[in-house]
């Protein structure tokens, strides 16, 4: 790889993209070993084992009119588990990043997760209406601007940023894959911090599963430190990037087109089915993390106070690397390895 993002030696996305850039002759080789001389920038950033389904990338390209062929070289260039799916002229000094209006992240649960039963724990259990829309109607608790302190680390309750505002979150009907049925849990909000929404996911299966007090969700938006379980890193997924206020200020002014998501829709869902959900089903058959996992609830107590036990913490729980769905965290990187996917990469020329 041409360029280093990544202390572990695994191969990233990014430097996926960079040398495809470098062999199709888009980029020099000066600007591959420093990005900052061509603005390269990313929309959001993906830890390892997190995809991206629909990813932004901003970069000042000096390419030519008809940018169409150069997608299809870079594709040719890329592994299957990265596509671009195109590259459109942005404005002079686009910064993917600082236009990112919006994130919407994804939770690919295995719908046993959230049984009832403690015994449902394995591929036979199929969700009921009923179960379903519980599940619904709890995760409307973390809608609006709620005090995440617990929902994260490293941050004293004294810090402003624990305060996020979620716009949605929606449940899919469930779906199976393979002989899994998983349901999709869909959150979107202007920015997450550190564990956020693997937090918010064990706070709910817990719920979902009677192991927590019914009075344990109100405690934990509280300034007094309590215990939620962190949910496996597995099954989370960047699935969309939004540029509303770059539509809002230069989408119809003429000379722009509109960063949006729609023409792409059907092609970006045959590419998550092949690309990304269908890894997270083998990895969770292979390894039954998500089943791993759930007997690890018993072990906590829930506790609500200043000191909590070795147990409860995120590190002695595993699976997660420092800003899996922190999408404001310098932190975050995105590992090919773990067959994470960008689905745009969006480039401004050096034109206008």
């Amino acid at each position: 790889a041409v360029v280093s993002t990544q202390s572990t030696g695994v191969n990233t996305i990014e430097e996926e993209l960079i040398t495809a850039l470098l062999k199709c002759q888009m980029i020099k080789p000066e600007n591959a070993r420093e990005m900052g001389k061509m603005y390269f920038q990313r929309a959001s950033r993906t830890d390892k084992g997190v995809s991206a389904a629909r990813q932004v990338v901003s970069s000042n390209l000096n390419l030519g009119p008809d940018l169409q062929s150069y997608v299809s070289q870079l594709n040719e260039a890329l592994p299957d588990n990265i596509v671009v799916y195109d590259i459109i002229k942005a404005t002079k000094h686009f910064d993917s990043h600082k236009f990112a209006s919006s994130r919407v992240y994804e939770y690919n649960c295995p719908s046993f997760a959230m049984a009832p039963t403690l015994g449902d724990t394995w591929s036979g259990y199929r969700m009921t209406p009923q179960v379903l829309e519980n599940v619904r109607n709890f995760l409307q608790n973390f809608v609006g601007t709620k005090f995440f302190y617990n929902y994260t680390s490293n941050k004293p309750a004294s810090d402003p940023s624990c305060y996020r505002y979620i716009r949605s979150i929606t449940v899919s009907d469930p779906l199976i894959v393979g002989d899994i049925e998983y349901i999709r849990i869909f959150l979107h909000g202007d920015s997450f911090i550190y564990h956020q929404i693997r937090k918010i996911v064990g706070m709910t299966i817990s719920v979902m599963r009677n192991v927590a007090p019914s009075d344990h969700l109100e405690k934990s938006f509280s300034k007094e430190r309590c215990d939620i379980p962190l949910a496996p890193g597995l099954g989370l997924v960047l699935d969309e990037v939004k540029m509303e206020r770059y539509n809002k200020k230069f989408g119809n002014d003429g000379c722009h087109t509109a960063l949006v998501w729609e023409p792409y829709n059907e092609t970006v869902q045959d590419f998550k089915m092949k690309h990304i959900l269908s890894v997270i089903h083998r990895k969770e058959k292979a390894e039954s993390t998500m089943f791993q996992w759930l007997q690890t609830l018993k072990k906590h107590k829930f506790y609500t106070g200043d000191v909590l036990p070795g147990i409860l913490t995120g590190k002695s729980e595993g699976g997660d690397s420092k800003g899996a769905d922190n999408s404001t965290s310098g932190n975050e990187k995105s590992s090919t390895t773990t067959e994470s996917a960008v689905s745009l990469e969006n480039s401004t020329s050096t034109a206008k």
